[in-house]
């Protein structure tokens, strides 16, 4: 019942009571009556609830497919159709039905949207500012159904923010009466999942200028060369039975008064190893907007221009969960497995665990309410009385532990003994909480801010980590190779002892060690925006221009303390950081030591 019905029957019980009390009768027929006909308002409206819901089957085509086992790709458009059974009588009653988009997803309209936009500052704020806030997107993907002459499918069109994985939970149903007396609130299962792929570019505007001459390297590096059909002369030997006579020197044949044939040399392709860090630095913030993001879509693109130029490609992804190596592969087949590694990759592991705190509680209120509501009716869900405490405001928020609980024990069929600890032990009805939020697809960080202590030991150990990537990497090369670490490096400054080490022992191997460090504002840092100030710059323009220069004076010292030990550093997320990898791969086919004149 909704408040106007409430209202209408206390009215109609008030009057009731009057005509009896005071013998008017025609008072009492009355109330009586639209008593009556409020029953017979909430026998319709439970037969329509109890026979009609339950007949309705909808279906949801992505892309025109159904099958959850295609992939989509971040930064794209899809098309989401939903499409629902004829013949539904609701007979005036209104079916308000909702799909619940995922938080991967951003609705753009019933139109398709142009081609997918680029990473900037003003998408990155609005990500951030809209995170829990979903009302601007409860448009398109929501259609009120009032019969059998409703249009029988709708459709809609989302951009996948990243890459990862795009959950599709179900349905959410209204029913309400023809004059908004009764309301029913049901959620429908209809899961499907989606491997979304990173997104990835074609730097076409990337010229080498490395000159390829025939120089001598320094000792130890080398031109990869072999035997085969290239341009350049690799040596002269003699005629053997079978050699091909276009292969044969005439002159020097003549000279020696013997065959002599030459053979061309043929480049080795050069094998480029990418170390991703996955860490729970790299993870916070909402989908798109992470550094992890920045980091998946760089690697996908040097991935592509590798491959296409035919060098093999292999990487390392680290995280909480461990290093897992991937092979060198080459191919179109290869840069799919690949693709297929870093979407599965920008999964958000198992959340460390938190502490219990108002947001952490609102975030899953909103998420029962939406997806669990008939877990929160209060005639499924019945709570307890208790005596204290006494005041209304803790009397409310224990009521709403106790739902809380109630409803993490029915979705994780826990017992009773696990649903008290759940009322009384805030570290386990936390832990269920990001549980089911990380499932959910919800990328929740808790606001807290960590202890000394344990802001000291998550650098160093993500520092260890990266260190004994870069070696097992040294071990797995072949040849002279490139060396790929994408890490946010600003923050750990000053532990960078225990990753420089294994920098210099990849180096003296005659390895390239580059480094790609991703920003939050997805641009590399420079001062030159403090010197166009304005007295009418907003208070995030100049939170910007703060972060600006801190991230500036982090990154002078590391490009110091990496340029020490021989390695190259750039600071973004953009196509300057593809241009300096493959640069970094010229040199290796070159056999030059510098990069001079190399685009970056």
């Amino acid at each position: 019942m909704t408040f106007r019905a409430q209202a209408f029957a206390i009215a109609g019980m008030i009057g009731l009571c009057i005509g009896l009390t005071r013998g008017q009768t025609v008072l009492s027929l009355l109330s009586l009556s639209s008593l009556f006909w409020l029953f017979a308002e909430w026998l319709i409206f439970y037969l329509q609830m109890r026979y009609q819901i339950p007949s309705l089957h909808l279906e949801r085509l992505v892309n025109s497919e159904q099958d959850s086992n295609r992939s989509l790709w971040a930064e794209r458009t899809i098309d989401v159709q939903i499409r629902w059974r004829q013949g539904l009588r609701l007979h005036g009653a209104t079916l308000d039905v909702l799909d619940v988009v995922p938080e991967n997803l951003e609705i753009v309209g019933p139109e398709i949207n142009a081609a997918p936009r680029e990473p900037s500052r003003s998408w990155l704020i609005a990500n951030l500012l809209q995170f829990f806030d979903n009302t601007d997107n409860r448009i398109p993907h929501q259609r009120k159904l009032g019969g059998g002459n409703s249009p029988t499918e709708w459709r809609y069109h989302a951009r996948v923010r990243s890459a990862g994985n795009v959950a599709f939970s179900g349905f959410r149903l209204t029913l309400e009466s023809t004059n908004g007396l009764f309301r029913h609130v049901e959620f429908v299962k209809c899961e499907q999942s989606f491997r979304a792929l990173p997104s990835f570019v074609d730097a076409g505007g990337y010229r080498s200028l490395i000159k390829k001459s025939n120089i001598i390297p320094r000792h130890g590096i080398h031109r990869l060369h072999r035997s085969g059909m290239g341009s350049e002369l690799l040596e002269l030997r003699e005629y053997m039975p079978g050699d091909p006579f276009k292969s044969i020197a005439w002159k020097v044949s003549a000279k020696r008064d013997q065959w002599m044939t030459r053979q061309y040399e043929s480049e080795v392709p050069a094998r480029v190893q990418l170390i991703v860090d996955g860490s729970s630095v790299s993870r916070v913030g909402g989908f798109g907007a992470r550094l992890l993001d920045q980091m998946t879509f760089v690697a996908a693109s040097v991935g592509r221009m590798a491959i296409n130029a035919g060098d093999p490609v292999g990487g390392m992804l680290c995280d909480e969960r461990g290093v897992r190596r991937l092979t060198p592969m080459s191919g179109e087949k290869g840069f799919q497995i690949f693709l297929r590694a870093l979407a599965d990759f920008s999964v958000n592991p198992s959340p460390p665990p938190c502490a219990l705190s108002q947001r952490l509680i609102d975030a899953v209120c909103g998420l029962l309410s939406q997806r669990y509501p008939e877990l929160l009716d209060f005639k499924v869900n019945q709570v307890p009385f208790f005596l204290f405490p006494i005041l209304p405001s803790s009397r409310g928020r224990r009521r709403l532990r106790f739902q809380i609980a109630g409803a993490l024990s029915e979705i994780y069929g826990l017992s009773t003994q696990e649903q008290v600890a759940l009322v009384h032990n805030d570290q386990a009805i936390a832990g269920r909480i990001q549980d089911l939020l990380n499932r959910s697809g919800i990328p929740w960080v808790a606001p807290v801010v960590a202890s000394s202590e344990s802001r000291d030991r998550e650098p160093i150990g993500r520092m260890n980590q990266l260190a004994e990537s870069i070696l097992s990497a040294v071990g797995h090369a072949r040849d002279n190779e490139v060396i790929v670490v994408m890490s946010d490096l600003l923050n750990c400054v000053g532990v960078l002892e225990f990753l420089l080490p294994a920098v210099k022992i990849a180096v003296a191997k005659h390895h390239r060690v580059s480094f790609v460090c991703p920003t939050t504002t997805f641009q590399r840092p420079s001062r030159r925006i403090a010197s166009r100030f304005s007295a009418n710059w907003s208070a995030i323009d100049l939170l910007l221009v703060a972060e600006q220069s801190r991230l500036q004076i982090q990154a002078e010292q590391l490009h110091r303390e990496l340029q020490r030990c021989g390695a190259s550093l750039t600071l973004s997320g953009e196509k300057n950081a593809i241009c300096m990898i493959m640069s970094e791969l010229d040199l290796v086919k070159t056999g030059r030591s510098r990069s001079q004149g190399a685009l970056r």
